[in-house]
């Protein structure tokens, strides 16, 4: 898109670049003494200088050392056409979520060494994003957590400062101009909250390949074998502009496999020329799901993305079925909710034995390891509980490092709540189990028994969009939510996807847009509950983070509270 705008090139401020001193720069960086350093020295001379006329735009506000640092290079001072603050710090990972790409955070607000400066610094840069989305929000904060509370209140400062120091900046909710929508409500977390559910193996399309397979940054590796049955690897980009990608990330993998082959079906029938035309109605499994792809024109856009996501899938499938994980997702389900399949009650002594007998097994260390961790964070809270959790770590048979893992997920929960009965609600971890599975709304994927578990933020997020949210467990700052009782202004966005492999499904938002933050990361089964609530309530929803983890992330970030990440899994 920037080519069309006439940038003809994109480089990183940190690498070593070719000059070209005809044309003009434009620097989008962070405002830090190392950037202005950075780019004073590409204007060390007349005769060195590396461009011509220089743009420069900060991402967030611009510190006065940074200044100073800028002004004592008369060169650049000279070349500079435009220096500008634009509120982007943060990164827009999909549509509806966005991250700080911040993998530290864990081990800043957690760690022996504390960083007390992040929560505030946090805030700031959620201001960021409230000031590019032109929101002050209502803002609701994690009571029991003092990190939530201080980036509340550092979000809430920030954004009071930046209104009286920019008069033309406006707000939804503050005037009656801009009524399109009322004012946003926004819910500031951190990962203690829910300990479990980034642990849990999901099996939406999504999360299982950020789980099971190489994608980073939401570029995908995958194998594929061509008609001649050589075999390469290829790299995919699953991102918005895949309309396939965005129709059934957040669906069970069953149910995906199962849209793949009727479109495959549909796509044989239709295609004359396609090798496997008479067999148009077999019931194809997902391999031969593979080899139909190969058999068909491979120059169409349609048949490319299709492709791949064949690939994806199956590969998806051969990693659940390589791991033995159809027993181990049982087991979790189990843990996390206090029931089995059947819904008979699964606790004590009954559970334990579920448990060892599984860590006894010739398990990968990396499995046995979160299989104890999910075991740990459901019964610390449990009267009697450590009992158990120390007769699970001796099946266990875990390495000193292994058993730190397990031992930093006390910190992050902070102390026990053995005085929580097992009907608590909201804050602890007594809702994961205690014989009562949460209850929610039936999701498309409530038919699956491996999907019983349901991630707390769902019920927080569903709580607050009906105006339930407890008070006492999520305290309130900064201006007043919309009234209720208020018609509800209508948006002009739209949320869904017009698929060119089914029907437009669009929703029309309305009402009031809340906003989710998780500092400690976020999770893909969160991203999923923001999504189908939006789905479900015709409200925006925007959902993120310090960054986004997968179990595997996360098990390092949790590793990495108390000593150095390269010791860990």
């Amino acid at each position: 898109d920037i080519m069309e705008r006439r940038v003809t090139l994109v480089e990183q401020l940190a690498k070593n670049r070719q000059p070209f001193p005809d044309m003009d720069v434009i620097y989008l960086a962070s405002p830090t003494v190392d950037t202005a350093k950075r780019i004073c020295a590409d204007f060390e001379s007349r005769q060195k200088a590396k461009y011509g006329n220089v743009h420069i735009f900060f991402i967030e506000t611009c510190p006065n050392e940074v200044f100073s640092t800028i002004q004592q290079c008369p060169l650049l001072v000279s070349k500079i056409k435009t220096f500008k603050e634009i509120s982007l710090d943060f990164i827009a990972a999909e549509n509806n979520v966005f991250h700080f790409d911040a993998s530290e955070a864990l081990e800043k607000l957690f760690g022996t060494a504390k960083d007390t400066s992040y929560p505030a610094y946090l805030g700031r840069r959620l201001a960021s994003l409230c000031i590019t989305l032109n929101e002050h929000p209502s803002i609701r904060f994690q009571g029991s957590s003092g990190y939530a509370r201080e980036i509340a209140t550092s979000l809430h400062q920030t954004l009071l400062a930046y209104k009286r120091t920019n008069a033309s900046f406006w707000t939804y909710g503050d005037d009656h101009i801009h009524h399109e929508r009322e004012r946003a409500q926004i819910l500031i977390l951190d990962r203690s909250f829910d300990c479990l559910s980034p642990l849990m193996h999901e099996y939406t399309y999504q999360a299982m390949a950020n789980d099971l397979l190489d994608v980073n940054e939401g570029v995908i590796s995958y194998k594929t074998t061509n008609n001649k049955g050589t075999e390469s690897e290829k790299q995919g980009l699953l991102n918005e502009t895949d309309e396939f990608w965005v129709e059934l990330r957040h669906q069970h993998i069953a149910k995906v496999i199962e849209v793949i082959k009727d479109r495959m079906n549909d796509i044989i029938q239709n295609n004359s020329g396609a090798a496997l035309a008479k067999k148009s109605g077999a019931d194809l499994d997902i391999t031969t799901m593979a080899a139909a792809v190969k058999k068909l024109p491979e120059y169409t856009q349609t048949m490319t993305k299709l492709g791949q996501h064949v690939a994806i899938a199956q590969q998806c499938m051969d990693a659940f079925s390589k791991q033995h994980l159809m027993d181990l997702s049982q087991i979790e389900q189990t843990i996390s909710t206090g029931l089995d399949e059947d819904g008979k009650e699964v606790k004590g002594q009954k559970l334990l034995a579920l448990v060892t007998e599984q860590l006894r097994k010739n398990m990968p260390k990396e499995q046995r390891t979160r299989l104890l961790a999910i075991y740990y964070v459901s019964q610390r809270n449990v009267p009697g509980g450590d009992e158990f959790i120390q007769q699970a770590i001796t099946a266990a048979r875990l390495t000193s490092s292994e058993q730190l893992v397990i031992s930093n997920f006390g910190r992050l929960m902070g102390p026990p709540e053995m005085s929580a009965g097992p009907d608590k609600k909201s804050g602890g971890m007594m809702s994961f189990f205690g014989g009562k599975a949460a209850k929610h709304a039936p999701t498309a994927e409530g038919e699956y028994a491996d999907t019983r578990h349901v991630c707390l933020l769902k019920s927080h997020l569903e709580q607050l969009m009906s105006n339930s949210l407890p008070v006492d467990k999520f305290p309130a700052m900064g201006p007043a939510p919309a009234n209720a009782s208020k018609s509800e202004a209508k948006s002009v966005r739209k949320f869904g996807a017009a698929s060119k492999f089914g029907k437009k499904d669009n929703v029309q938002l309305s009402g009031v847009r809340y906003l989710v933050f998780i500092a400690g990361g976020v999770a893909y089964p969160e991203l999923r509950a923001a999504y189908e609530l939006m789905q479900k309530e015709s409200r925006e929803v925007i959902i993120g983070g310090t960054h986004l983890i997968n179990p595997d992330t996360y098990l390092v970030d949790v590793g990495a509270l108390n000593t150095s990440r390269s010791n860990n899994l």
